[in-house]
């Protein structure tokens, strides 16, 4: 709805429920973005945000991985540090 131009310059002047028509509208357009905001938040928290998450997790298990390496490495006798 939001790309369907209004038309403000008409011969006539619009009478009140014209100008309520076009208020309602407005206030429908503005429902639409809020809900496609909140559409968009869902998508971040369900998507991108969950896989940032799963990368999260991901290197903090590589990172464990890592450290018990190191840790059985200085564990082998007669290897030098």
């Amino acid at each position: 709805m939001a790309d369907l131009p209004i038309p403000r310059n008409a011969l006539v002047s619009p009478t009140k429920e014209i100008d309520e028509m076009w208020i309602q509208v407005q206030i429908q357009e503005r429902k639409s973005m809020v809900a496609r905001k909140k559409q968009d938040i869902e998508d971040l928290k369900k998507g991108r945000i969950l896989d940032l998450e799963a990368q999260i997790k991901l290197h903090e298990l590589e990172i464990k991985e890592l450290e018990d390496r190191l840790i059985k490495s200085r564990a082998i006798p007669g290897q030098a540090n």
